[in-house]
């Protein structure tokens, strides 16, 4: 079907687009007059919830899970009760890549 063409290919390039953030995320040096050494250091906000509607799963899911995962937080999603095995199968494959 035409909805699942679109839901798999765009989520395939969200992932794609949100992997190259991540080795960008860095801080950096601030110049200050005086003998002192100032930077800004980005760090992870922990944990992220994600509430994923019953349309296009796959798309919505890798808006929210990608940015998540690249910027280095972990991620509890709860799916719509309507599309409950894509979200599985999407952990599926996090673990089988290497996710704890």
């Amino acid at each position: 079907s035409m909805s699942y063409n679109v839901d798999v290919e765009m989520a395939i390039a969200t992932y794609e687009y949100y992997a190259g953030w991540a080795n960008k995320n860095h801080g950096k040096v601030i110049p200050i007059d005086g003998n002192y050494f100032s930077f800004t250091r980005h760090e992870p906000v922990g944990v992220c919830g994600l509430i994923l509607p019953w349309n296009f799963p796959m798309i919505l899911q890798a808006w929210k899970f990608g940015p998540a995962l690249a910027m280095g937080n972990t991620v509890v999603m709860k799916s719509a009760e309507q599309t409950p095995l894509s979200s599985n199968y999407v952990a599926e494959l996090s673990k089988e890549a290497g996710f704890p």
